[in-house]
């Protein structure tokens, strides 16, 4: 599709501002929930440099500690794709081409957005199988 194909979003300029208010609010949440993961992670990095002079390590011990690591590090990636489709989201908002299903070129059902508010997708684009995940 071309810009001058692109359909424009339906949504007024007031109807907008809500949904750019509420990924904003979303995108803060997740970036503290990423600080704290953060902080969280060098808390254990410090507690176990720690104890590393001081203790002999179980094998166990080991084997948590680098569960945690990857557990985090599979948190911190998926809270950085969160964030980056909340920002996608804002630049449509940006763009007015916010609330238009990617793959149909129709309006998203407003309570998709309400549930999902950086969905690029309709519900009818996955049931006709136009997109494998919303």
């Amino acid at each position: 599709m071309t810009a001058e194909q692109t359909p424009q979003t339906p949504f007024n300029e007031k109807e907008l501002q809500y949904y750019k208010k509420l990924l904003l609010k979303n995108r803060t949440e997740v970036q503290e929930k990423l600080e704290n993961i953060r902080r969280t992670q060098e808390n254990l990095s410090d507690a176990n440099d720690a104890d590393y002079s001081s203790m002999a390590h179980h094998m166990g011990d080991v084997g948590s500690d680098e569960q945690e690591a990857e557990m985090n590090y599979l948190q911190i990636e998926r809270n950085r794709e969160y964030i980056q489709h909340i920002n996608e989201a804002l630049e449509r908002i940006e763009n007015k081409t916010y609330g238009i299903c990617q793959a149909t070129g129709k309006p998203i059902a407003i309570g998709r957005l309400e549930a999902v508010p950086h969905t690029r997708y309709s519900i009818e684009a996955k049931n006709q199988g136009l997109v494998k995940d919303l």
